[in-house]
């Protein structure tokens, strides 16, 4: 199943000249796609976090178990507890804590973006628009500089999953009627 995706959603004021209606529509595009390609991403960092601790978990609590129920059985739980230690030391290196948090600022600052980009819609005035642009080139660079490369199972994913509708001069309401 497609989803349509526009910057629009119904109506729009005449007030939003066409060409800034085409640039807004532009950003909105490219800022929904990496809206949902760093939810992803977090939500694949957070699976793999909670798994190994989850599983770093269970072989403490395993081996702390075994060693109390079966008293000669010292090797099974030096195994258990090494396992454990093991797990729980790649989920540190791997620092999946550190990748989640990096991209829930992205996706979350990508999605005040594209907010932001229907207020100028919807008749915001565009006089602080160049200082809006501004912020959104810093942003990307921090994001840039701080989170992992997108992946392109994600580009293929959202491929199959949205399409994107651009804007149509039909949909435009009279600054009057609404």
């Amino acid at each position: 199943m497609t989803i349509d995706v526009s910057l629009l959603n119904g109506a729009y004021r005449n007030s939003v000249e066409e060409e800034s209606l085409s640039r807004l529509d532009g950003l909105y595009k490219y800022y929904h796609r990496q809206w949902w390609y760093r939810k992803q991403m977090f939500y694949h960092f957070k699976m793999w976090f909670c798994f190994l601790n989850g599983m770093a978990l269970l072989m403490m609590a395993l081996s702390m178990i075994i060693g109390v129920l079966w008293e000669q059985q010292h090797v099974v739980v030096a195994i258990l507890t090494a396992l454990g230690t093991l797990v729980k030391g790649w989920n540190d290196f791997k620092n999946f804590s550190m990748k989640m948090d990096m991209n829930r600022f992205a996706f979350t600052t990508h999605e005040k973006t594209l907010i932001e980009l229907r207020t100028y819609v919807r008749g915001f005035p565009l006089d602080e628009f160049e200082d809006f642009l501004i912020k959104l080139q810093t942003m990307d660079d921090a994001i840039t500089d701080l989170t992992q490369p997108i992946k392109d199972a994600y580009v293929k994913q959202y491929d199959l999953k949205f399409r994107y509708i651009p804007h149509q001069k039909e949909h435009k309401l009279d600054d009057q009627g609404v």
